[in-house]
């Protein structure tokens, strides 16, 4: 597994959007269940999103380290 710079930020950038996304969807969740207005608790599905996109990037980052290439 190569571990430079272009994986490790990749890392990041995919934990990052997981975190953020989890907050949100937590969030999202509180509101809805606290308020009445229709509608109420809509970023949660932002959050779920973002959890998504998050996973898809520590998957494709984690990928690209294993698979062997031109070092």
């Amino acid at each position: 597994m190569r571990w430079n710079a272009g994986v490790l930020a990749g890392l990041l950038i995919g934990l990052a959007w997981v975190v953020a996304g989890t907050l949100l969807a937590v969030l999202g969740r509180r509101q809805r269940l606290t308020s009445t207005v229709d509608g109420a608790g809509g970023v949660g599905i932002i959050g779920i999103f973002l959890v998504v996109v998050g996973a898809l990037t520590l998957f494709a980052t984690l990928l690209l380290a294993v698979v062997p290439g031109n070092d």
